[in-house]
């Protein structure tokens, strides 16, 4: 169908279902208006549907220009409706300076974005959604075709300008080596934002900072802190996003309120978290999804093969590429749950076209029967979760891991998995017997995992701790939210408040190698020393037994740095090595007194860059008295065994500890 017939046919449909659009068109209008998050909903109304409402906007929110796909034929932009009334878009146009668009008879409405594609199809193979307009070709009838000559954004640096209709220019953006005198720019262009080799340049999304509730720009002054990228903030900037991320959608954490209390259960590792986790899991009677870093212990599996035999819908999304690599342990857990009925799917990046969403798919979260939702610490194998710790004598890794119900959390829970599980995503990859990487184990004599008698730490905690006296809650996610709820909690705490933190890592600063803490901020850390500046007591324990002390970002050089400022200054502020339960330190945990109020904050989140602005993870703050009593007697009682205290003077380890904070 070519251009000029599909322009005669959506005119021709707009003057039939005009006067039966018109009251959608103000009713989706006060929609968008009261809260409620925009759709991707497009009305086709006459051109003079706005007459006598305000003078419609529109800006540039987001463009990718060094693509995917070959000969970067998934370039495209962003516009949004940032104005009050209705907005059409035909004639518009958008221009690189070489090359001039003219966009189709779109109608957005307040708030409403759309993304136009040099090629539709190519888009939506790395997108895994088609954009609402095309200007390169017309791959796909089905989208409408901008006319013109299409632009073509240059990898290393080039302008884009959105004019009105008539001509006048509405917005503009400069980035990499473009020309910054271009009427509609201020200050240096935008750049990349490539700390590390885990922030690609290649297919990096720009992205105009916005408003988690109305998703409107925070603010236009033409110049790069506008944009994620070029904002120095550590928080909000310094940000990078990427082709499939939900990034609007998922922009706000879920916080709820409990009129009567709540319970909750906590499990920690490696003490009793099998025996719970293992109890939730048998319980399944309708579905069980399941999104995690690593699936491996025999145990779990049995479980969830039962329950899949039993008609139960089980779903497993696993990361395709965990660090070392994919283990025949995973193979064999897949193949074992596939062969059961087990919908068993892999985040790739080496099958196909596939480019994964996300670094690493590194949370660990569970739904069970739609209405109970676990948030973890802690992979699901053996070195974490131990079968042997019946006994009173195990090894294992310190980890955490709650159990609640709640439906607010779950619904967003299960709406997470729904995205990432997603197949239309060509980084979702399903199990297959025959494939070489994501099929059945590689070597001829695999045997799988089985449990030993370990020995070495005496079981502390035998039994999940029941508590009933959760107040509020908030479910937060990587890449999207995860600095936000932690830091604002901890930069509410004052003189008398305590912060106990428990972390598999903590890097000194971020950015590259080569930066430091004044340049590139560990936003996470510096919050901590800040709390404590303000007067506030903070412990901090830092894994020993993974740790490379000769790595630049070791966590003995955070212990030190910690220590160093915490001497310099007389801060009540104290960081130790440990390894409290022989295996490991591996929790990500935060324990927060404010005035009243008691937290506790469980996540998948390591404290390095990446974590927390690129990967896939998952995290849940639980006000509770309950829970921070009894997970503080777990940190004070690891904080005095197994640890070690960096001499600040030194830089040696010493076995004379600090005294114990009450």
């Amino acid at each position: 169908m070519n251009t000029l017939r599909k322009r005669t046919l959506l005119l021709l449909w707009i003057v039939v279902v005009f006067i039966v659009t018109s009251g959608l068109v103000l009713s989706a209008s006060v929609k968008a208006q009261s809260g409620d998050p925009p759709r991707q909903l497009f009305l086709p109304i006459s051109m003079n549907a706005s007459e006598g409402l305000s003078q419609p906007e529109a800006r540039l929110i987001a463009f990718i220009p060094d693509g995917f796909a070959p000969r970067d034929i998934d370039e495209a932009f962003a516009i949004q409706n940032v104005g009050s009334s209705s907005l059409f878009l035909g004639g518009w146009q958008v221009t690189d300076g070489e090359g001039t668009i003219i966009l189709p008879d779109l109608v957005l409405t307040p708030r409403q974005m759309i993304w136009c594609a040099k090629q539709a199809d190519a888009f939506f193979d790395v997108w895994g959604m088609y954009p609402q307009c095309e200007y390169q070709e017309d791959t796909n009838p089905a989208i409408p075709d901008a006319t013109g000559a299409a632009p073509n954004l240059n990898n290393d640096g080039d302008e884009l300008q959105l004019l009105a209709p008539d001509g006048e220019l509405v917005d503009a953006v400069v980035y990499g080596d473009g020309d910054t005198q271009i009427a509609g720019w201020s200050g240096d262009a935008l750049q990349p934002y490539a700390p590390s080799n885990a922030f690609g340049r290649e297919g990096q999304v720009y992205y105009r900072l916005f408003d988690v509730d109305t998703w409107l720009p925070l603010a236009d002054t033409d110049a790069k802190a506008d944009w994620a990228q070029g904002n120095r903030d550590p928080v909000i900037g310094r940000r990078s996003a990427y082709p499939g991320w939900d990034l609007y959608q998922l922009s706000k954490p879920v916080r709820v309120q409990w009129e009567s209390q709540k319970n909750a259960r906590l499990l920690v590792a490696p003490d009793n978290i099998l025996q719970g986790i293992s109890e939730l899991f048998a319980s399944a009677q309708t579905s069980l999804y399941i999104e995690t870093y690593e699936f491996t212990h025999p145990t779990l599996v049995d479980i969830l093969k039962d329950r899949a035999r039993a008609g139960v819908d089980v779903r497993l999304l696993l990361e395709g590429s965990p660090a070392g690599g994919l283990t025949d342990d995973s193979r064999w857990a897949a193949q074992q749950l596939a062969e059961a009925g087990v919908n068993v799917n892999f985040m790739v990046n080496d099958v196909g076209n596939a480019h994964d969403r996300y670094p690493y798919q590194h949370s660990k979260f569970a739904v069970v029967d739609g209405r109970t939702l676990l948030v973890s610490t802690e992979n699901f194998k053996l070195s974490s979760m131990p079968a042997d710790a019946e006994d009173g004598d195990t090894l294992g890794r310190r980890g955490y891991a709650v159990i609640i119900q709640d439906p607010t959390l779950v619904e967003r829970a299960l709406t997470i998995f729904q995205l990432d599980d997603d197949p239309t995503h060509t980084d979702i990859f399903a199990w297959q017997a025959d494939h070489p990487q994501y099929g059945m184990p590689q070597d001829p004599g695999y045997t799988p995992p089985v449990s030993e008698d370990l020995q070495g730490y005496a079981v502390r905690y035998p039994r999940a701790f029941e508590l009933n006296d959760a107040k509020a809650a908030t479910l937060f996610n990587a890449p999207e939210t995860s600095l936000k709820p932690l830091v604002a909690l901890i930069n509410q705490a004052g003189p008398g408040d305590v912060i106990l933190t428990q972390q598999l890592y903590e890097h000194p600063y971020w950015g590259s190698t080569d930066s430091n803490a004044q340049e590139d901020p560990n936003v996470r850390l510096e919050a901590l020393i800040n709390a404590a500046r303000r007067g506030a007591t903070v412990r901090i324990l830092l894994d020993d037994f993974f740790d490379n002390p000769y790595n630049a970002r070791s966590n003995r050089t955070t212990v030190n740095a910690i220590n160093s400022i915490a001497a310099a200054e007389n801060l009540d502020l104290i960081a130790r090595l440990g390894n409290p339960s022989g295996a490991g330190l591996h929790a990500k945990l935060h324990l927060i007194a404010i005035g009243e109020q008691r937290w506790i904050v469980l996540a998948s989140m390591n404290g390095s860059e990446a974590s927390n602005k690129l990967n896939r993870e998952m995290g849940l703050a639980l006000e509770t008295h309950q829970g921070y009593n009894f997970l503080a007697d777990v940190f004070f009682t690891d904080w005095q065994r197994h640890a070690q205290y960096l001499d600040v003077q030194s830089g040696a380890l010493s076995s004379s500890f600090p005294s114990r904070v009450d």
